[in-house]
């Protein structure tokens, strides 16, 4: 039997959060194959480092979104920060734990603190 490894949050939720910020961040300049290349990335990464849980979830939502994303004409930045929006709402749902809460108000936060100029 595999033993289960401790999830080192802290480490794990900078992590991620950190690549949400880049995403976003890479969303508002990239074109939009590009923009769902880089989604589709972070989601990846996310569902390598976390095999359950709601890092895995975000993940897979990521992934998903990405996909969605590449058949679109048109990027709007609006359009971008309402899907990840979703994306967050839904994570509420999913998380377990107090550190899961607290990783999905991180991303809440991260999606919060852009304004559409």
């Amino acid at each position: 039997m595999e033993m289960a490894q401790p999830v080192d949050w802290s480490n794990v939720g900078v992590r991620i959060v950190q690549g949400f910020y880049t995403t976003i961040d890479a969303v508002r300049q990239l074109d939009t194959q590009e923009a769902a290349l880089v989604m589709k990335l972070l989601g990846k990464s996310c569902t390598k480092m976390m095999k359950d849980g709601v890092g895995h979830q975000f993940g897979i939502a990521m992934i998903e979104t990405s996909e969605k994303l590449a058949l679109t004409d048109k990027l709007t930045f609006e359009d971008v920060l309402k899907m990840l929006t979703s994306i967050v709402g839904k994570l509420y749902f999913t998380a377990k734990t107090a550190e899961e809460i607290e990783l999905v108000k991180q991303l809440e936060d991260a999606v919060k603190n852009y304004h559409v100029v």
